[in-house]
């Protein structure tokens, strides 16, 4: 029985392998470079619109787009919803539009905020990481070049100085959230992709708390960076899009230069995309003092503080801090947890499978990973910038800036060569 059960298995692994290998081809050949005279083509004049960032009102010209209308890429999001079926999203030709950086730290509602952004504006985002999941999930321009103009946004993770630069010499929209929620949705991610979770015994472990102040250090750093370094920056709170997302999607199109249709934001309103929403526990409440211990508390709160500080002098408003879960000593702040039912087709569901973190089976993430950053010493080879002047300044060096924490210090004790006498 268990012979039969590893060939099912083995048959399945290969069925998807293919497909994917089908799908990445096909995307490979319908996303090469477009004759700009294809009478496969429509034109969208340019237009005037108002754009509020800053607290400035100014009027901007609106990008001329031209969309290719091959039947092959058009995606209806509300194809179910007769009142919004005639909605598509769609591509552009070869190198339309500018590079535009969609930044955040891992866990951070990325991919959901893409959704959003898709149906707002029409057309697909893009990544800089070519995921086969996501391409199966209906996000058509996940396997196209990031560069090649053909998405309006493309996703990111990084935040090294040249990285940000390359997205149109720093244009970019950094999407922020709570990093309490952020780091445990990472957390979940690393165990059970895009949808599953994280087994909460890791909160047991005594590298768990090594492992928050790692994650805090890199969540700060990527909100420090694509501050420093962006020349044009937009920033979007998580909270506020699920609060109410139709004036930041005003602001997200507004900042592109594109077209803002009050219709589809109607459709957003009453049909909100639901994929990759992880869903809400069922297993009880935690013990907020194991998961985010006393000691560790304080510096996540600190970072906090000096990422809001950093997004009122850009102009970009404060951080929702109100609706910030655990922050200043508060407890969850969130939805109860409840079960929810998702429609996925066969393919989603297969991809699901496929896209669960296998390698967890193998080798476990969170040691992994603090104990990849002991071996390169890369992370913490650099000390991030605080400007001297700020309140907080001499705590936040202590906390971030002393080396990295003691079990990756552990790591390297144990690897480095002992001195014979």
């Amino acid at each position: 029985m268990l012979q039969y059960h590893l060939r099912s298995l083995r048959r399945l692994l290969i069925a998807l392998l293919l497909f994917s290998t089908l799908m990445i081809l096909v995307n490979t050949t319908f996303f090469s470079t477009p004759s700009s005279t294809n009478s496969n083509q429509t034109r969208l004049d340019s237009g005037n619109i108002i754009f509020d960032k800053k607290n400035e009102v100014k009027k901007t010209e609106l990008l001329k787009l031209k969309f290719s209308l091959a039947k092959r890429f058009i995606r209806r999001p509300w194809a179910d919803h007769p009142d919004c079926s005639n909605f598509t999203i769609r591509r552009t030709v070869e190198r339309n539009l500018p590079p535009v950086a969609l930044a955040s730290f891992p866990g951070s509602g990325n991919t959901w905020v893409r959704g959003l952004i898709e149906a707002a504006s029409g057309i697909y985002t893009g990544s800089i990481y070519k995921d086969a999941n996501l391409y199966l999930h209906g996000f058509w321009g996940e396997l196209a070049d990031w560069d090649a103009g053909v998405t309006c946004v493309q996703k990111t993770h990084d935040s090294g100085a040249d990285h940000i630069k390359s997205f149109s010499g720093g244009r970019s929209i950094f999407l922020n959230r709570n990093p309490y929620e952020a780091i445990l949705s990472f957390h979940n991610f690393l165990y059970g992709g895009h949808t599953g979770h994280a087994p909460s015994s890791n909160f047991q472990r005594p590298e768990w708390p090594d492992f928050l102040v790692d994650q805090t250090r890199r969540w700060l750093a990527t909100a420090v960076n694509w501050t420093q370094y962006s020349s044009d920056l937009l920033t979007i709170h998580y909270e506020d899009l699920k609060e109410n997302p139709r004036p930041h999607l005003r602001r997200i199109l507004h900042f592109l230069q594109l077209p803002v249709d009050e219709r589809r934001l109607d459709c957003i309103q009453k049909h909100p995309p639901k994929k990759f929403h992880r869903k809400s526990r069922t297993d009880g409440q935690w013990d907020t003092n194991r998961v985010f211990p006393k000691r560790i508390r304080p510096l996540l709160d600190r970072a906090i503080r000096y990422v809001d500080y950093l997004t009122r002098k850009t102009g970009n408003g404060a951080i929702p801090v109100d609706r910030y879960s655990y922050y200043n000593k508060s407890s969850w702040k969130g939805p109860q947890p409840s079960r929810l039912a998702e429609n996925q087709t066969w393919i989603e569901w297969i991809s699901d499978q496929w896209g669960f973190r296998v390698e967890s089976f193998l080798k476990d993430p969170l040691t992994n990973m603090l104990q990849e950053e002991a071996k390169t010493n890369i992370f913490y080879s650099w000390k991030i910038p605080f400007e001297s002047k700020y309140a907080e300044s001499n705590d936040l060096e202590r906390d971030f800036n002393s080396g990295p924490p003691l079990f990756i210090q552990r790591i390297h004790l144990e690897k480095s060569p002992t001195k014979v006498p």
